[in-house]
């Protein structure tokens, strides 16, 4: 009994002195937050929001989001923990660039800024933190993700305001990408990832496991608007492959090709991703 009373006491310590890496999914409906040990699921939680902290991506109440995930990271024994964290959608818009005269530009980043019209962003590049990746391929191509400055720095104060250290954030596609590139195998065309939802759907689009494009869907529960959009989009595309999230299968069956689940049964897509990115270091 002694032992365990001072395990007890010594739990708090332990969290602050090696602090725990949590993976947090943010949306306007809800906090996602998922701990490995390994390949091992340890914590996974889905804890709702009050309607109006979040809004469009965007923190509408900093102090009282920032309490709530403090809160909730000392009440499961990961006070101190160091966050990464994945973006609500809408906080973040991401292209794909292809360079003109097939080579790399010696300041991407000033030639992205310039073509702000031609990217059709929703919101000014000025506002925005810029990444670009290089992708693979032979035409010189970079992936953009564009990041609302001013969301960003609200939920930089929201992790402050916790008392956690967030070490990094990344956009929701790319996330879902990384986390299907291992189920997908090498040349074979166009390969999705349909995300059923209750209020809309989402399709992300590979070519030859690079990213492609992402389209808006109608929900799963208007099964007879998706098939169609399914199939108009299909004809398109002629995609190789689905992968279906947060329904059956064969919701995708109006693409045309074979389709099958997300692997990993536990645990939520985008995480997994975002622990993709840790686990390649």
């Amino acid at each position: 009994m002694v032992l365990s009373g001072l395990q007890d006491q010594l739990a708090p310590l332990k969290s602050w002195l090696f602090p725990r890496r949590v993976y947090l999914q943010l949306d306007d409906q809800a906090f996602t937050a998922m701990v490995l040990e390994g390949e091992r699921v340890a914590w996974l939680e889905r804890v709702p929001l009050p309607e109006g902290l979040c809004v469009d991506g965007e923190p509408k109440a900093v102090e009282a989001l920032g309490d709530l995930l403090g809160d909730l990271l000392v009440e499961r024994g990961y006070a101190g923990a160091r966050l990464k964290a994945v973006l609500p959608r809408t906080a973040t818009a991401w292209r794909v660039i292809e360079w003109p005269d097939a080579s790399w530009p010696e300041h991407p980043e000033l030639v992205v800024r310039q073509q702000q019209l031609e990217l059709d962003l929703p919101w000014s590049l000025q506002d925005a933190d810029l990444l670009l990746q290089p992708l693979i391929g032979d035409q010189p191509r970079s992936l953009l993700v564009a990041v609302q400055r001013s969301v960003l720095e609200a939920w930089i104060e929201v992790c402050n305001q916790a008392s956690v250290t967030l070490d990094g954030v990344e956009a929701l596609p790319i996330c879902l990408w990384r986390a299907v590139s291992p189920q997908l195998p090498l040349g074979e065309g166009v390969q999705v990832l349909l995300q059923l939802g209750s209020d809309q759907s989402w399709l992300l689009a590979l070519d030859q496991v690079q990213p492609l494009g992402e389209w808006l869907m109608p929900a799963a529960s208007d099964p007879e608007e998706l098939s169609l959009a399914l199939a108009r989009w299909g004809r398109r595309y002629s995609p190789a492959a689905a992968i279906v999230h947060g329904g059956d299968p064969a919701s995708a069956d109006a693409l045309g090709c074979p389709a099958s689940g997300f692997a990993r049964v536990e645990g939520v897509p985008a995480l997994w991703g975002l622990a993709e990115a840790d686990q390649r270091r």
